[in-house]
């Protein structure tokens, strides 16, 4: 090597600086991940996507591109054309696209394919080793690993979309590995939760309120044992952390009292007033069971996604498990949640709602008015179909339609996989208008109940509905403890199933409950049979009101006069509530500071 000089002190001299200089170069450049620990990564990697691909195909019947929820909404005809479709696109041109982009990668000859191939190459080096930096050498070596990898994945997909007979290899057991594992980072417990809520909504499982709400339980553990390691915690934690959520007021977080105190305050708090009687003498409220059971299941949910994901030692136990009891089904589960006694639905549906108002600003005062808003519509359908709040609240004009000349009310994207159904309409409502004031002449991608503006953390219709609701029940006599708009659902499942001679599986199909005998009767008629049946099912319901006087005489099948011009007025209203609302809420917070 030239030092660029005759003289042997000074090339000395500049030799030592130049290893100094080198001495870290090259350790940076030194390589810790060797090729078997990298395939190592890359295979689980590789298997965990194909699994997921066989499954689904499994799941969906044989869909390939599309999953179970999404060929239900197209329906089996439309989904498998679409997926044959999709199968091709893949064999032909997607593909050997693909495998031409990171062949071309691999040769370091078109750094453009690098730049294409690095979204996906990022997301697999989060997932399966996130402690490796991606400019690192190692990142580098593991990405091209990775490329590699995707090329076989997309092969071995194409073999499980062409129902490749390869046989399952014979089991031999794993060679001890002389090389340690290298331990995973002690990173703190709750530090994934972004990419777990992120999981969850991709895959369909959380909507946006469901999140906002899964939260709290992150919250409440940080607030109560803290976010140490997540090899750190243990049984002990949840254990700790279950009987202290037992002991937090129902209220914590909207009483005002408690508004600048700790969670753990809170309770110290709450401990100190019951001890000395509190004001109205009577214990408070704290977290009730099913709430404390909801958020053992969002943690145990998380540590089982940090498990799968590979940020957790593979040998940890869940420490969250075991501590849920099974709900109690059938007669023990009858009294978590009471019917409407029948004195109680006759006072509801004899108040001024559906007797005649003052005026829209004042519907618990008895007068000539009826309004024929979701205020009067939702409880209506509520008893009369035992369809759930938020079902009935965030409809748009376009989920009814008509079968067989029966109308219908089509739901989706509800509470679980089980209660997407289709709802005839009762003919008491029909009697009523529903279709003249509500569908008739509007939009079918309008909000069948616009005046329900969006609130709350899901921003859902429902939750415009059901505060109102509690209100004018407590106003009007007809609330009751464990008695709300879900009851509704257990008047009309007993309605049901006393009816002589009725088939359960209507019964079923009507409430959105999965049975074997609801699967078959489906596929016993044509649909417009089927749907005949469930109607004729629904108008026997009899809520033990006369509802006559709520009759609408008006032309049949043309949307009623004026009621565009009250839909407006309703509109127009619930967006002053609103803003009032606001106002208040703004000026809360400034006297709070």
């Amino acid at each position: 090597m030239n030092l660029n000089t005759n003289s042997r002190p000074l090339a000395i001299k500049r030799a030592r600086a130049l290893r100094v200089a080198l001495d870290p170069l090259l350790t940076n450049l030194a390589l810790t991940l060797d090729r078997s620990e990298a395939d190592r990564l890359v295979r689980g990697w590789i298997d965990r996507h194909a699994q997921e691909w066989e499954v689904n195909i499994a799941a969906t019947g044989g869909l390939a591109y599309f999953t179970k929820a999404e060929g239900e909404v197209m329906g089996p005809a439309q989904s498998r054309e679409m997926d044959d479709l999709m199968r091709v696109v893949g064999d032909m041109f997607v593909r050997p696209r693909l495998k031409a982009t990171i062949q071309a990668a691999l040769s370091g000859r078109c750094p453009d394919a690098s730049q294409d191939l690095e979204p996906i190459v990022a997301d697999a080096m989060e997932d399966i080793a996130p402690e490796i930096a991606r400019d690192s050498p190692d990142g580098h070596f593991l990405a091209r690993t990775i490329m590699r990898g995707l090329a076989t994945l997309m092969d071995e997909r194409a073999e499980a979309e062409c129902g490749s007979l390869t046989p399952v290899p014979r089991y031999s057991a794993p060679r001890r590995s002389e090389k340690q594992a290298t331990p995973l980072p002690s990173t703190p417990f709750l530090s994934r939760w972004p990419e777990f809520e992120t999981a969850k909504r991709n895959d369909g499982r959380w909507k946006s309120d469901t999140a906002s709400n899964a939260a709290s339980s992150r919250k409440l553990f940080l607030a109560l044992i803290g976010d140490k390691p997540a090899s750190a915690v243990k049984r002990q934690d949840a254990s700790e952390w279950r009987a202290l959520l037992f002991r937090v007021p129902r209220l914590y977080d909207k009483a005002r009292t408690w508004r600048d105190m700790s969670v753990r305050e809170i309770i110290q708090a709450a401990d100190a007033q019951d001890a000395e009687g509190g004001p109205s003498g009577k214990a408070l409220a704290r977290l009730k069971l099913a709430t404390v059971d909801k958020h053992f299941g969002n943690l145990q949910e998380y540590w089982d996604w940090l498990h799968t994901n590979g940020h957790v030692p593979p040998g940890e136990k869940n420490p969250f498990e075991g501590f849920i009891q099974s709900k109690p089904k059938g007669r023990h589960a009858r009294h978590e949640r009471d019917a409407w006694p029948q004195e109680m639905v006759e006072k509801l549906f004899t108040s001024p709602v559906f007797s005649g108002c003052k005026n829209l600003q004042r519907r618990t005062v008895a007068g000539l008015t009826i309004y024929r808003d979701a205020r009067f519509w939702v409880p209506l359908w509520g008893r009369l179909t035992g369809a759930r709040e938020d079902e009935i609240c965030s409809r748009v004009v376009g989920d009814i339609e008509f079968v067989a000349g029966i109308a219908v009310l089509r739901i989706r994207a509800s509470k679980t996989v089980e209660s997407p159904r289709d709802l005839p309409v009762p003919e008491a409502l029909l009697r009523m208008g529903f279709l003249e004031h509500r569908y008739y002449g509007r939009d079918p991608q309008e909000p069948l109940f616009p005046e329900l503006i969006p609130q709350g953390p899901g921003k859902r219709r429902s939750a415009a509905f059901s505060g109102w609701f509690t209100y004018y029940r407590m106003r009007t006599g007809s609330y009751k403890e464990l008695v709300d708009f879900h009851s509704f659902r257990h008047n009309v499942s007993t309605d049901l199933q006393n009816m002589p001679g009725l088939n359960m599986g209507w019964a079923d199909e009507i409430t959105g409950h999965d049975s074997p005998i609801r699967a078959s009767e489906r596929q016993r008629y044509a649909k417009g049979v089927f749907m005949s049946h469930l109607k004729a099912t629904l108008d026997r319901i009899d809520i033990g009101v006369e509802l006559s006087h709520l009759d609408y005489f008006g032309p049949r099948g043309l949307a009623a006069p004026g009621a565009a011009e009250q839909r407006a007025g309703f509109v127009a209203l619930a967006e002053r509530d609103m803003q009032l609302k606001a106002t208040r809420a703004a000026r809360a917070k400034k006297a709070r500071r």
